[in-house]
């Protein structure tokens, strides 16, 4: 169980990197976006890289509450009446809505400052 947790959480955490991987241009002439880039770098504002990156580790930690749920779940399930175990069951899943709760007011939160920041500096 706990190599598949590992796994699980590997895999939630390197997929979002192949959606950014996606915007970045290795053509070392390439004018698309609003840089002209000729580093091979990528054409990406820093602001909406920062936004990214906060957004997939969000999105990687609330993922992380979803299993620790579904795990608290199956071990409540599985503990034919015994009360140490149906309280473990509960901390866990308590525990886990408490973690989903901040990272979904954590991803509000960086949402208001990013598009604020967004419309402050008129960067579109």
């Amino acid at each position: 169980m706990r190599k598949i947790l590992i796994a699980i959480t590997i895999i939630s955490f390197c997929l979002p990197w192949l959606v950014f991987a996606a915007d970045i241009c290795y053509d070392p002439f390439c004018t698309t976006g609003l840089i002209q880039n000729r580093s091979g770098l990528g054409s990406v504002e820093p602001t909406i890289v920062m936004a990214r990156i906060i957004n997939m580790a969000l999105s990687g930690l609330g993922f992380l509450s979803l299993v620790l749920i579904v795990y608290g779940g199956a071990r409540w399930m599985l503990a034919r009446g015994n009360e140490e175990e149906i309280k473990k069951a509960k901390d866990i899943i308590v525990g886990a809505v408490i973690g989903m709760v901040i990272v979904l007011a954590s991803y509000s939160i960086a949402q208001f400052v990013f598009n604020n920041l967004v419309n402050i500096t008129n960067a579109y």
